[in-house]
């Protein structure tokens, strides 16, 4: 039988084990709630900032981002430190290192939360640079990307897409003023766009200011589309020498079916195909959600008519091929 002075030292030893591991817990528990606080800090400092950008305050947001992304880069929210390290950096001036902030963000944290609006914050700021084809990769990675292409980041980059590169300054582009409705943009100036069409050309309004212009948003794929096809060819046929252009928005999604329609059809007219369908990048920008869909748009770019086909057709783009070449008639200086 073992003594009781035998057993004491065992009793002791598990007695200090049982004190240091809780000291280690302790320990551990009160380093994480060190560093959760300096990030709850760095989120305070951000809202601060958004509100009011004093440098001061821009300049404490700036440091201690940057000391925590040093002392703790495996941390579970650290994308948004990165994020908003970027967004602080952009506020003073600072792009060259805010482009370095989100591209550690795009490569290290491809599955975080803040990955999409990181891209399109790294394209805006290689706009701001002036480096509009590397915020053309980031834009495009952001659209093509399977997981956020359909989220409303990529839909920003898309309208930046949209526009002539010497035309985007890094701003975030206002929202349509329509509302999203098709018909609400009728006497209003139609939304410009710079893309390429099915030959590789440039492709815009704004190459077609002082014609008429039909924007058909369409697709092979459509019934009542191809049943349209009809009357817009013969229009065309009618008015196309006389300051007018038809501008296809092909919704499609194989381009070989589309250009096999339009070589068996003769349409010849220009067209925008992206291979996105629904999601088409001009289709987007106008809000479409049904189609056949027609805009007709005046030589000054305004919309004067919004769906207008079948019988209707005809008769409205003559009206305004009209009135176009009258006023581009007595727009003329005198004697020519």
């Amino acid at each position: 039988m073992r003594s009781h002075n035998n057993f004491h030292p065992y009793l002791l030893f598990a007695v200090v084990g049982c004190v240091l591991t809780t000291l280690c817990i302790s320990s551990v528990d009160a380093a994480s709630i060190k560093t959760s606080y300096k990030y709850q800090e760095i989120k305070r400092l951000h809202k601060m900032v958004l509100k009011d950008s004093e440098p001061a305050g821009l300049n404490m947001l700036i440091q201690k981002s940057r000391a925590f992304i040093a002392e703790h880069p495996k941390y579970k929210r650290i994308d948004q430190v990165y994020y908003i390290f970027g967004n602080a950096l952009t506020k003073a001036g600072n792009t060259e290192e805010a482009v370095k902030a989100y591209q550690q963000l795009v490569e290290n944290y491809p599955k975080a939360t803040y990955f999409a609006p990181a891209l399109l914050e790294m394209g805006l700021a290689y706009d701001r640079l002036g480096q509009h084809d590397k915020a053309d990769a980031a834009y495009h990675q952001l659209v093509e990307h399977p997981k956020y292409g359909s989220r409303a980041s990529a839909k920003t980059a898309n309208r930046l897409l949209a526009l002539e590169q010497e035309n985007r300054t890094g701003e975030i582009p206002a929202s349509p003023s329509y509302g999203g409705r098709p018909d609400a943009l009728v006497g209003k100036k139609a939304i410009d766009f710079n893309v390429k069409d099915l030959d590789g050309n440039d492709l815009s309004l704004e190459k077609y200011r002082g014609k008429v212009v039909l924007l058909d948003f369409w697709a092979v794929w459509c019934g009542p589309c191809i049943a349209e096809m009809p009357n817009v060819k013969q229009v065309y046929g009618k008015y196309k020498d006389d300051n007018f252009q038809i501008i296809g928005i092909s919704l499609d999604e194989n381009r070989n079916t589309l250009v096999g329609y339009l070589e068996k059809e003769g349409i010849t007219w220009p067209q925008f195909f992206d291979g996105h369908g629904w999601k088409n990048q001009v289709a987007q920008m106008y809000g479409i959600s049904a189609i056949p869909h027609m805009y007709l748009i005046d030589g000054e770019g305004v919309v004067r008519k919004s769906d207008v086909r079948g019988p209707a057709l005809e008769p409205a783009v003559h009206a305004l091929v009209r009135e176009n070449n009258r006023k581009l008639q007595n727009d003329k200086p005198a004697g020519k």
